[in-house]
This record gives C-alpha cells, sequence and structure tokens, in this order.
C-alpha cells in the first residue's frame, strides 16, 4: 500500500474533477496531461476517486472522505488492550464475539471510523513497568488484541482512529482494588523514561499494526486524547492559558509538546496510517500547531459551543492550514442543536470529519440518526466506496471498485436488499454494484 497522506480537499477536488474528464493537466508543473487521454468519455467518469468529500476530507486508501463515524471510547476502560487479569477483564481477542457485534452495530448505523482508546490508564497488563515505574514493553495480550481489532474491523468493514493515550493518565501513579496504575507525568518529564516509553512501547505497538494484514483498518493514531486537562501554564502560541484539571499531576506545556512530538515521530516511522491529537477544545487551537500531525482533531460540548461556535468554519476558527475532524461532540444534541443540524453544518462548512461521543452511551433514536446523516452522504462518508476501476485503490478492503458486491453492513446480504428494492436508494451508492446491476 502508498503511505497515505492527508488531502486538504479543496485544493484537490478540482483536479479530482478534472482526472474524471480526463484533463487534470494543471496538475503538472510542465502542464502535461496524466496520461488519459486515450480513455473515453464513458470510461474516463469511472477514473479516480467517485464521491470526494465535497468541501474539506481526509484521504486514505485514494480515496477523500468525509471522516464519519463514532466514538467507541472502550468496553472496558483501559482494559480492551492487553487485559485485566486481577479484575477479571479480558481483552479483545478473548471477548472479539463482544466486540464484533458492537462494531457490525455501528457499520450498520452508518459508522465508517470508529475512535477507540488503547491506553488511557496505565491499570492494565498492556504495559510493563520495573520498580521504578520505567515503561519496559508491552504486555498481557495487548499485541494479539490489537491484531483481532484490525481483523475485527475487516470484517466488519469499518476503519480504526486508535487512540494511545489520554489525560487520565496523568493522574498520580495510586492503588485501586489491589491494581497498581503508573502515572505518566514523571514519564513525561523525565527524558529516559520517555525513551522507554517510545522504544518499548510506541514503537513495537506501531510496527504490530504495521505487520498486520488489515493495516489497511488503521486509518489513523490519536496520540492522546485532550491533553490540555493536563498542562499547567501559559500556552506559548497565543492561546488562552491552560487550566488543568485539579487531580491530575499536570506537566507544562513544552513537556507535552515534547511527548507529542515524539510519539508522532515514532508513529509515522513504524507505522503508515496518520496521526492527530485529541484536542479538548478549539479555545486551545494552536497547541499541536508545531507537531507533525497530518489533521488537526477537536472536541466540542455547550461549554465550548457558547464561545466557539459549531457553525464557525475551521478557517474563520484560525485552524485553516490543515484538515480539521470535530473528534467529539454529544451524539444526542448540542445547545439544543439537533444532530442533523450539527452535521449538516460540519460538513458543509469545511469539516473534514465527525465522530460522535459515545456509542456505549447511545440511544436507539440517536444511533438512527447517525446512520440517517450517513444515508444522505453514503459514498461522501465511506472509505470503502466510490474508486474507479481504472487507476484503481492500493487498499485492501472489501469495499471500493466499481464491480464491488460489498452489502452497506453485515446485517443483510446484498440479495436481500436487492429483494427489498432497495438498489436504487442513495445510501446503496457504492454498494451491491454486481447484485444491483451497475457493472
Amino acid at each position: 500500500m502508498v503511505k497515505a497522506s492527508v488531502t486538504w480537499a479543496r485544493g484537490l477536488l478540482p483536479c479530482l474533477l478534472a482526472v474524471a474528464a480526463a484533463a487534470c493537466t494543471a496538475a503538472t508543473d510542465d502542464g502535461g496531461d496524466l496520461g488519459l487521454d486515450d480513455v473515453g468519455t464513458e470510461e474516463s467518469a469511472a477514473v479516480g476517486d467517485q464521491c470526494p468529500a465535497p468541501s474539506g476530507g481526509i484521504s486514505w486508501n485514494d480515496r477523500v472522505r468525509f471522516m464519519y463515524g463514532v466514538n467507541y471510547a472502550w468496553s472496558q476502560f483501559g482494559g480492551d488492550f492487553g487485559g485485566i487479569t486481577g479484575w477479571n477483564v479480558r481483552g479483545v481477542a478473548a471477548a472479539q464475539g463482544e466486540h464484533a457485534a458492537n462494531l457490525a452495530d455501528m457499520r450498520a448505523h452508518g459508522a465508517n471510523v470508529i475512535r477507540w482508546w488503547v491506553f488511557p490508564e496505565f491499570r492494565g497488563e498492556g504495559v510493563r513497568f520495573d520498580g521504578s515505574e520505567t515503561p519496559l514493553g508491552l504486555g498481557g495480550t495487548a499485541v494479539q488484541d490489537l491484531q483481532k481489532a484490525l481483523e475485527l474491523a475487516e470484517r466488519e468493514d469499518v476503519y480504526l482512529m486508535l487512540c494511545l493515550f489520554s489525560f487520565d493518565n496523568f493522574r498520580p501513579s495510586h492503588d485501586t482494588s489491589g491494581i497498581h496504575i503508573p502515572g505518566l507525568a514523571p514519564i513525561v518529564r523525565s527524558t529516559s523514561k520517555l525513551d522507554s516509553l517510545i522504544a518499548n512501547v510506541v514503537r513495537p505497538l506501531a510496527r504490530a499494526a504495521e505487520a498486520s494484514p488489515y493495516k489497511n483498518r488503521l486509518i489513523a493514531w490519536d496520540v492522546i486524547n485532550e491533553p490540555e486537562w493536563a498542562i499547567t501554564g501559559r500556552n506559548p502560541y497565543g492561546d488562552e492559558a491552560y487550566t488543568p484539571m485539579s487531580e491530575l499531576d499536570a506537566v507544562s506545556h513544552a513537556d507535552m509538546e515534547r511527548f507529542v512530538s515524539r510519539t508522532t515521530d515514532a508513529l509515522k516511522a513504524e507505522s503508515s496510517a496518520l496521526v492527530t491529537v485529541g484536542g479538548a477544545a478549539v479555545k486551545w487551537a494552536k497547541a499541536w500547531s508545531r507537531v507533525d500531525v497530518d489533521f488537526y482533531q477537536f472536541h466540542i460540548y455547550d461549554w465550548v459551543n457558547e464561545w466557539w461556535p459549531y457553525y464557525l468554519s475551521p478557517e474563520e476558527l484560525g485552524v485553516g492550514d490543515k484538515p480539521v475532524v470535530m473528534g467529539e461532540f454529544p451524539i444526542g444534541s448540542l445547545s439544543g442543536v439537533p444532530y442533523q443540524q450539527l452535521l449538516e453544518s460540519f460538513y458543509e462548512n469545511g469539516y473534514a470529519g465527525a465522530m460522535g461521543w459515545d456509542y456505549g452511551t447511545a440511544t436507539g433514536a440517536q444511533l438512527d440518526q447517525m446512520r440517517d446523516f450517513a444515508s444522505r452522504h453514503a459514498c461522501e462518508t465511506d472509505y470503502s466506496a466510490g474508486y474507479g476501476e481504472i487507476g484503481g485503490g492500493s487498499g485492501t478492503g472489501t469495499g471500493g471498485g466499481t464491480c464491488a458486491d460489498t452489502p452497506p453492513s453485515s446485517q443483510y446480504t446484498c440479495a436481500q436488499q436487492a429483494s427489498w428494492g432497495k438498489c436504487n436508494e442513495s445510501w446503496m451508492q457504492g454498494f451491491c454494484n454486481d447484485t444491483c446491476g451497475r457493472c
């Protein structure tokens, strides 16, 4: 697979449209064509990405899509990747039936990208420590759980954004119900301990993901969830000062930036997945502007919306230099703004994606709303759909090409959808192409 890159879709869209017409000559410095002059008009319509996100997106598998999905977050906090033997908590591999059913349900409700937390707290066996709380390596079932998660993602036709750490890691070291839980702050402050975390945990985990036959299903790493809550002092890039949570062992911006930057660099060195940071709010819009992330990610809740409202575009919020994904927002409604209105605003105002919080607490009606948005933008929110046969994509997923016969979910087969007369529904575009006679 060609190493993926993020594309700011506003700049790419004219070229994509021109490729479809076999005339994207402006894309090269010398004005030359792309070698498609002999492709007929009918054939050229199938060249390249059939349905790029209209005003902003993230590129993966040669498809520019609105990164649409939901936060799975966790089934067992801190235990999904590695397990917690002392509490009889099983990791993904040992509880694969539960996770497969959940991923299938998310897919059936329109989610294409799933944000899933890995080590939000060191309460499990996923990371081994010595007596001085220096990270020694991966432990428990962490590698098996990672491999199984990617396999299940392939089976259920979803993509994963794996969130490595969280501000929760910055609680001081403590014991809970017989489990010792090391804090992350001393590691972040110490050069030698940070070296050990990167060498013994981050790099091996990224290598394990890259070695998976299903590595294509890992679309992005999220270095840390809302690190701003664990930072104290001023922001050096013009944002407001940090207001850390009182129960956390907060570190300086410089220490956190070093940790995020080094983790980002290690992930990029070992993995072809994209990298981002789960920023708490656009209040700290510039916090990670000096880190080599592929796209920005911010979260929005009522308190954020009061000062930085949802309807402002990324450019209006001062973050127009990279794509922006809204990585968390209430899956019910935001400040009285219904889900559909919120999502259509993100979609039309240049955001590159949106992922609601969260699957575990969502009601059936809320999940149906998630599906309804996906049905209106079926191809533009699906990384497995909408790539033409000529010059086809490099991904290994089950969907994609114009004659792929992939159902929209694992719940019903293509034959069932066709028998019910669903082939011409908008949410079926890009799916069941053979059965529906589109090949």
